[in-house]
């Protein structure tokens, strides 16, 4: 009987030193990336307490997201209380979408642990998923245990631009960028503060900071070319505007602003390339587009085609107040007869008798001149 006994011992730790054996070379084919080899070895394990888990990891890593997630509810079954095993599971139910089941982890993991900032952080996003209006409370409650809880700071400055509580969201960027200078998100979201706030000066400069470290994205580029414009950087601007067309080129947007600043710096060519790809481009409204080609040719003294262009430019938006007037200045240099610029001169005050000063101020003196004119050839 004792024999029988001490050969069943026998046997029995060749065995677990088998198991053990197996589980170290899966773990360490595992480690090296060969996930389907681990697999295989990890199943034929008869009662480890991790076995489902770390088939689960394996699958996780291989891609098969729907095999994971069952391997990790077979561990639950035995512990359904592991909250580490709780946790990689609500996390691998939040990327494949499974909201709400996400959601009962999580709300499970924070009535085990209230201290635990990720708990509440992982909550919210599944709340914010789902539409819940409350969701914001959950990163709120994570930042206060956790002031370095960068993606909650994430979380509380978005919501705090969309919502512009703009004392709120300043107050969270300075910890954010305390905790991390170079946090690119907050960089960013640092330049738009400044940019709601129209302070164009400060927002260039945040916007810049991430040109710099090239984390650029289109959205800054074009921000940091409306703040270059704002300030009269218009060379900059033009820079700015030209890398954003990279990452878009069919933008129409882009076109239209570099036309614009194209023209005001006095680089007639480009301005003209511009404005005609914004008309090739865009579907609504080409005014604007029309308008800098008009003017283009008004500065070349190709009077009849800016005539042309200035018409099509009110045809598009018939109160175009600034089209009105360089169709009437260009009517005056084109044409000889005296009562057909007069006429122009009067159809602008007509149409805009409260219209812009200035322009009034020069419209009104031409018309006493031609009068004048018109008068003295008369006598």
């Amino acid at each position: 009987m004792k024999k029988l006994f001490y050969v069943c011992a026998i046997c029995f730790a060749f065995k677990v030193e088998a198991q053990i054996s197996t589980l170290s070379v899966a773990d360490s084919l595992y480690q090296m990336g060969n996930f389907s080899k681990a697999i295989s070895l990890y199943q034929t394990l008869e009662n480890s307490n991790n076995k489902n888990v770390n088939i689960a990891k394996a699958y996780k890593a291989l891609g098969n997201l729907q095999k994971a997630i069952e391997s990790y509810e077979k561990a639950l079954v035995n512990d359904s209380l592991n909250s580490l095993v709780l946790y990689d599971y609500g996390k691998l139910l939040y990327s494949v979408g499974d909201l709400k089941k996400s959601l009962v982890i999580f709300e499970k993991l924070k009535s085990k642990d209230t201290t635990n900032p990720n708990f509440h952080y992982h909550l919210g996003i599944a709340k914010e998923g789902l539409l819940q209006e409350d969701y914001i409370h959950s990163y709120l409650e994570a930042f206060k245990l956790d002031n370095q809880h960068q993606k909650s700071i994430h979380k509380l400055i978005k919501y705090y631009l969309e919502t512009k509580e703009i004392e709120n969201a300043s107050q969270i960027i300075k910890i954010g960028l305390q905790n991390n200078p170079n946090d690119a998100k907050i960089i960013g979201f640092n330049a738009q503060l400044y940019y709601l706030q129209k302070k164009y000066r400060k927002a260039l400069v945040w916007f810049e900071k991430l040109i710099t470290s090239r984390k650029a994205t289109q959205y800054v580029y074009e921000k940091a070319a409306f703040s270059a414009y704002r300030v009269g950087r218009i060379l900059k601007a033009i820079s700015y505007y030209e890398e954003a067309l990279k990452k878009d080129e069919g933008n129409y947007f882009y076109h239209s602003q570099l036309a614009k600043l194209y023209y005001q710096d006095g680089i007639h060519k480009k301005a003209e390339h511009h404005a005609s790809q914004a008309i090739v481009a865009k579907m609504i409204d080409t005014s604007g587009d029309y308008y800098i080609l008009g003017l283009v040719h008004f500065d070349r003294k190709e009077y009849k085609k800016a005539i042309k262009l200035f018409k099509m430019a009110l045809e598009e938006d018939p109160m175009y107040e600034a089209a009105q007037f360089q169709l009437t200045l260009c009517a005056d240099n084109y044409y000889s007869d005296l009562k057909e610029k007069l006429n122009m001169y009067e159809r602008f005050i007509e149409k805009f008798p409260n219209g812009n000063e200035d322009m009034r101020k020069i419209i009104n003196t031409r018309i006493r001149e031609l009068k004048e004119e018109i008068h003295l050839k008369a006598e």
